[in-house]
């Protein structure tokens, strides 16, 4: 095929990409069997009657594909607000218009995370006459992610015309669903008094990556802390004192493991606000903080302080969410991370998945600090129909506290994240229950941030 003839084809599909895909109406075939099947048993049968009743069948037909052109759709859809925090209402409307008289059937497909308010249960229209039309609707913004309301299929024909043109007029909008706020009033109390990470230095001295000063060498001083150019300058051992690091290191570890139905989904929502919480108290805190997703969709991000951090946190969180509403997504490859040394690990799980339990206690059994929010889920479970289902719940909570004792034994504290309550109370049980972590255990400012809690 010459070159000019592939520019041509090209072309061709690009305008019929434009114009939409033409069928036929389901009317169509009916009426052509209804008309050549009277007119076939009217010579069958010689019987003139016949063909009159089949007369008007094929003249609606042959009527129907006189126009055969489109209508000339264009379009566009608009949020009064694309960044929105979970359970809000927002409204936006689609504007429409085409050439002539037409009628017009509009559909807004949404997603899992969006629950259509007017018109309910679906965004559609169907509509009749000439535009240009504006269509307002509201929807409420279910689960946290970065969502799209699906593109706007339209599917139009002429008034009495048997052509249909089925065709995406305007791209998705997008939309950002903030994790819910959960404030919590005593996750941190530090054990010392502390200075403010960032530019302002440590009035303590110890050890740390920020320069202090250089001293004369003293007994007891560590040999890698010697400055050997000044040593050989000066004739005699120095040593460099540095500003110790007062910023702990906590990382969050969340179980992204869910499934097609709806409660999993709320469960996984709940973890991921408990998750926004405890980062957000750590942050203002002036910790480091990091995230670890792991299950249907992974996500990494290395422990940092500072606004940045806030943002980079926030968007790896709505990743999680947004591959929470795509049924198709595959799983990826499970990979263990390399965490920092110092790091307190804080898991946020529901505790369906094994495999997460696993990866947890090999953290621990590497020398990190770790503990784990349960997040409880009960009141997802379907409503007890009789003496099976309500055996059922109960075996169901005696693995979940199977899967906490196992942690346990294994060094890792848990508390259960109670729906009504939210993750105040759980953080300070666990605050509790850390006190057995303040003595021990490798990375000095895992046991300080520890020690806070």
């Amino acid at each position: 095929m010459s070159s000019r003839a592939t520019v041509r084809t090209a072309t061709g599909r690009a305008a019929e990409r434009s114009k939409g895909r033409r069928r036929a109406d389901p009317r169509l075939p009916a009426y052509l069997v209804a008309g050549f099947g009277a007119l076939v048993a009217a010579i069958a049968t010689g019987q003139a009657g016949l063909a009159a009743l089949g007369a008007p069948f094929l003249a609606l037909a042959a009527i129907g594909l006189i126009d055969r052109e489109p209508i000339g759709l264009r379009g566009d859809v608009s949020l009064q607000a694309d960044r929105v925090i979970e359970g809000d209402v927002v409204d936006g409307e689609i504007r429409l218009h085409w050439d002539g008289d037409a009628e017009v059937d509009v559909m807004l497909p949404g997603c899992r995370a969006i629950t259509p308010l007017d018109p309910e249960p679906v965004l559609g229209w169907t509509l009749t006459g000439r535009g240009p039309v504006v269509l307002p609707f509201r929807l409420r913004a279910e689960f946290w992610g970065n969502h799209d309301l699906g593109a706007l299929w339209v599917r139009s024909r002429r008034r009495g015309g048997f052509t249909l043109w089925e065709q995406r007029v305007a791209p998705p909008p997008g939309l950002r669903v903030l994790p819910a706020p959960l404030r919590l009033g005593r996750l941190l109390k530090p054990a010392e008094p502390r200075a403010v990470a960032g530019i302002h230095l440590s009035r303590f001295r110890g050890h740390g990556t920020d320069f202090a000063e250089l001293r004369p060498y003293r007994p007891g001083d560590r040999l890698r802390d010697l400055s050997w150019a000044t040593s050989a300058r000066l004739g005699e051992p120095w040593v460099t004192v540095r500003h110790s690091e007062r910023t702990g290191t906590v990382l969050l570890f969340l179980d992204a493991v869910f499934g097609d139905e709806r409660g999993s989904t709320e469960a996984l929502a709940r973890a991921a606000r408990a998750a926004w919480a405890v980062a957000s108290a750590h942050l203002r805190a002036q910790d480091r903080v990091g995230l670890l997703a792991r299950g249907r969709t992974t996500a990494w991000l290395t422990p940092r302080g500072g606004r940045r951090a806030r943002w980079l946190l926030l968007e790896e969180l709505l990743a999680v969410g947004q591959a929470a509403d795509d049924l198709h997504r595959r799983p990826p490859r499970d990979r263990r991370a390399i965490l920092p040394p110092d790091a307190l690990i804080i898991a946020l799980t529901s505790l369906h998945s094994q495999g997460f339990t696993q990866d947890l206690l090999h953290y621990r059994r590497a020398g990190h600090k770790a503990v784990a929010l349960v997040i409880d889920t009960a009141d997802l479970l379907p409503d007890e129909n009789g003496t099976v289902d309500a055996a059922a719940r109960r075996i169901w909570i005696a693995q979940r506290e199977a899967e906490r004792h196992h942690l346990e034994r294994g060094g890792v504290p848990t508390a259960l994240v109670a729906p009504t309550e939210g993750v105040g109370p759980a953080i300070t049980a666990l605050r509790r229950r850390m006190s057995a972590f303040r003595g021990g255990g490798p990375g000095g400012a895992a046991r300080r941030v520890a020690g806070r809690w």
